[in-house]
């Protein structure tokens, strides 16, 4: 078979997705989805009297994913333009003649496939939050061990003033925390059944429509709609936007990431294998994979998830031509965000932290990191604007000397008759000015620890 997939690819295997994912979303995973649903619609039609019981038993014990025919049903497909037709064709094949009557009765191919979906949406979700927990584990763990790390944080690609590891850790920990909660508030929206018929009103079924349905919500463990969606589509995009914000993150994060493993910066590395992340000519590297791979693969996964909102609309009560672009759309953003996810829990068991080089950055700048520090100082004594215009000119004399900015305030006079030199110099102390960044991560994990808590 010609793959012209990358993910797909041998060579390229389990670096864009997590094997679990692919399982649920493959051709097979896909099938079987549709087959379940079909046999849990002959279950629920016995439960409420459409169909006969023994009919019904015989579709549910009978009905076998794995007994299609894929060339049989590519053909079909290829022709009729859908695959239920001809998946339902080789599915009353497999029960006794009285029964097949009774296979996919008064229901249609958004029925099968929409409910379907909702199956892999659910099993695709239980993957995304187990593995966005463990992401989140590990980096309680790393938070944990460098709550009080110094390290220099920079805005604008600037060095600005000092901060903790810990504190850069929070915010990753928390918009894991809310990205969790957005996870499980789709729940109830996304993953629920799909029965309308042809136009969104069971008219097949009579007046035993809405009884069928929330029959077969209860044989799936599925939600289900007052109405339908056919034509409204934002559980699905909602479901996507929420993949796609998650890997907004990831990418943030894995780009932030390797940044700070730079030689110039270094202030974090992966550690490795031998010849891992070797380059083909230059045996001194040994390249930031990890990080690289998370940015990489994440950011295509927010990509594909923008996508779902471009074919969110659907012309009357039902249209095919923004729902088949769905087919590919869903999976790929479901298997993207899986392997961004594996790539960042790669990325944080490898994660070194060189504290000493975080420690010494901050004085690259000969001090200058402090410079609020100082003039917080002096504005307790004269105004504000008086106490920065000093500190603006020490800057200058820093930076055309190369003199430290302690000691260049030393040698003010305006400065030295407000502040003693013992004074300057415990300003002078980073470990002195990273406000509550501390308590910010304390508070963080509180958070995490009490939903972990509840979800126990």
């Amino acid at each position: 078979m010609t793959r012209t997939s990358i993910f797909d690819w041998t060579i390229y295997q389990n670096l864009f997705s997590a094997p679990e994912m692919e399982a649920v979303f493959d051709e097979a995973g896909t099938i079987a989805s549709w087959v379940e649903v079909e046999r849990a619609v002959a279950r629920a039609q016995a439960k409420i009297g459409i169909a006969p019981n023994a009919f019904a038993k015989e579709i549910d014990n009978k009905l076998r994913a794995e007994k299609i025919d894929l060339q049989r049903l590519q053909a079909s497909t290829k022709k009729i333009g859908r695959p239920i037709v001809g998946l339902i064709e080789q599915l009353k094949e497999q029960v006794d003649s009285e029964a097949r009557e009774w296979v996919h009765y008064g229901i249609t191919t958004y029925d099968t496939m929409d409910t379907g979906r909702s199956l892999q949406l659910r099993d695709g979700l239980i993957l995304i939050k187990a593995s966005l927990a463990r992401f989140q584990a590990q980096l309680i763990q790393l938070a944990k061990a460098h709550r009080n790390t110094l390290m220099i944080g920079r805005t604008n690609n600037l060095h600005a003033q000092p901060m903790t590891f810990g504190t850069k850790l929070a915010t990753w920990i928390e918009e894991c925390l809310r990205h969790q909660e957005r996870l499980d508030a789709l729940e109830a929206r996304a993953l629920v059944i799909q029965f309308g018929g042809a136009v969104g009103t069971l008219a097949s079924l009579g007046d035993k429509g809405l009884a069928f349905r929330d029959a077969v919500a209860e044989e799936l463990g599925l939600h289900s709609v007052a109405s339908n969606w056919h034509n409204a589509r934002d559980g699905i995009v909602e479901t996507g936007q929420v993949l796609g914000l998650i890997c907004a993150s990831l990418a943030r994060i894995g780009q932030g990431v390797n940044m700070l493993e730079s030689t110039e910066i270094g202030e974090l590395a992966e550690m490795g294998d031998i010849g891992r992340g070797k380059s083909t000519t230059m045996a001194h590297k040994n390249n930031p994979r990890a990080a690289e791979f998370t940015e990489a693969v994440a950011r295509l996964g927010r990509h594909r998830s923008t996508g779902l909102i471009e074919v969110m609309g659907q012309d009357h009560d039902r249209c095919g031509g923004t729902w088949i672009a769905e087919w590919a759309l869903v999976p790929e953003v479901f298997l993207l965000t899986s392997g961004a996810l594996s790539w960042a829990n790669e990325l944080a068991e490898r994660l070194q932290v060189n504290e000493g080089r975080m420690r010494a950055n901050i004085d690259l700048t000969n001090g200058l990191a402090l410079s609020e520090c100082y003039t917080h100082a002096l504005a307790e004594h004269i105004p504000k604007t008086q106490a920065r215009a000093l500190i603006e000119a020490a800057v200058l004399i820093v930076r055309e000397t190369g003199t430290s900015l302690p000691e260049t305030l030393k040698s003010m006079q305006e400065v030295t008759d407000i502040l003693s030199a013992k004074q300057i110099q415990a300003l002078s102390l980073p470990e002195n000015y990273v406000g509550v960044g501390p308590e910010m991560l304390d508070n963080v994990l509180a958070l995490a620890n009490e939903k972990g808590k509840r979800e126990s």
